[in-house]
């Protein structure tokens, strides 16, 4: 039987760590932008300013780096993506964010990429 006490802390410990996003292994999750023919989707509407993130604990390991949240578009509204740890696909790969785009049709999204 475990503790009180003890019971607790492993309650309170395995909520902090459900709370870090960690993303292992691949590039970091992004949403897509095309429809169905495979064209670029195009939001009319200008993206939020993008939200102060706060970093969720340490990295999980060496090889892994935060990469930030962004606004998605989806069901005709901005969402928000929070940030997560992400393990780089090499040792030295930079993540360069993806970031909304205007262009003569609207907004699109320029998905992100290791460098």
């Amino acid at each position: 039987m475990i503790a009180p006490k003890r019971a607790f802390f492993l309650v309170v410990g395995l909520m902090i760590l459900g709370a870090c996003a960690v993303e292992v292994g691949g590039p970091a999750h992004e949403v897509s932008y095309y429809d169905a023919s495979g064209s670029l989707v195009y939001v009319d509407d200008y993206p939020p300013p993008a939200r102060s993130e706060v970093i969720v604990g340490p990295a999980p390991s060496p090889g892994h780096v935060w990469v930030g949240g962004y606004w998605a578009w989806r069901r005709g509204g901005w969402h928000w993506v929070d940030g997560r740890w992400v393990a780089r696909p090499r040792p030295n790969a930079v993540w360069v964010p993806g970031h909304w785009e205007q262009r003569p049709r609207g907004h699109v999204w320029v998905s992100g990429y290791w460098r």
